[in-house]
């Protein structure tokens, strides 16, 4: 089983395609978790009559709000570029032709799969312990030039803000890589995972709040579920002004469960479809 990590392992650290999905994050991450919310605090700052908007914009851009502002971009805009991820890994192989190889060699398929799925789910990982690193590291900047003191949330807060957002995308990452195995294409995995995600999903939570039945629905749907988590660890509402995707919740219980029951269910169907039907 090692070999089969270490052998994916080795593959996607080289793909420049993982890169450019984890770099493309970084910035956008800091774009609309940081850079945006600091220059409308900048445009408002010089009119007095905006002076309580300014100030409370430049309170989300602090180190004490590293919890909810990271946590917050998690649902919408993390989990739609890990889709792209987790589909690339996996689907690549596919328009290479490189399957035949490797399924010729010692490992067994459900081997290999499983080696590409616990690297997917590192990759993950280490998205969004960069990601928030380097807000923690903008935010302590902004509060030196602001001239504000850096109150930082307790260690505990991160670490579960750190693996509620790793969860995020481990859910959304199977998405992308059972897709991709579904459909042995890595473009049609992307299109119908983002497609889902972002327009069918979010159209059930808008037609959740006029038609009570699909509440029940849209606590087993990915996204809404992803927005629970956040709205439960602090971040506020898309309905009272936060980030869009995040949905107020008390508890954070049920949207754990769902989010581990997506990562079992894809991360498993994918490792049997693949291991149990032809390459072609």
């Amino acid at each position: 089983m090692m070999a089969s990590v270490r052998a994916a392992w080795f593959a996607d650290r080289r793909r420049p395609a993982v890169w450019a999905v984890t770099t493309t994050w970084t910035i956008l991450a800091l774009a609309f978790g940081i850079g945006i919310p600091y220059l409308v605090h900048l445009s408002l700052a010089g009119d007095p009559k905006e002076a309580k908007a300014a100030e409370s914009l430049l309170a989300t851009v602090l180190p004490d709000q590293l919890v909810t502002t990271g946590i917050g971009l998690f649902p919408l805009f993390g989990g739609a570029i890990v889709v792209i991820l987790g589909a690339l890994v996996i689907g690549n192989e596919y328009r290479w032709g490189t399957w035949n190889l490797l399924f010729t060699q010692r490992p067994r398929r459900a081997q290999v799969m499983i080696g590409h799925a616990v690297v997917l789910c590192g990759l993950a990982l280490l998205l969004v312990v960069v990601t928030f690193g380097l807000l923690a590291a903008t935010t302590w900047a902004l509060a030196l030039a602001e001239g504000r003191s850096a109150a930082w949330p307790s260690a505990a807060d991160v670490a579960r803000a750190v693996a509620a957002a790793w969860l995020i995308c481990a859910a959304h990452a199977g998405l992308g890589w059972f897709l991709a195995i579904a459909f042995r294409s890595t473009a049609t995995a992307i299109a119908v995972g983002l497609v889902w995600t972002l327009v069918l999903e979010n159209a059930i939570s808008g037609l959740a709040l006029v038609l009570s039945p699909l509440t029940v629905l849209q606590k087993l749907l990915l996204a809404p579920s992803s927005g629970a988590l956040a709205g439960a660890l602090g971040a506020r509402s898309q309905f009272d002004g936060g980030t869009p995707g995040v949905i107020e919740s008390s508890s954070a219980l049920v949207p754990t469960a769902v989010l581990l029951g997506y990562v079992l269910l894809t991360f498993g169907l994918g490792t049997w479809m693949a291991a149990r039907r032809d390459i072609g």
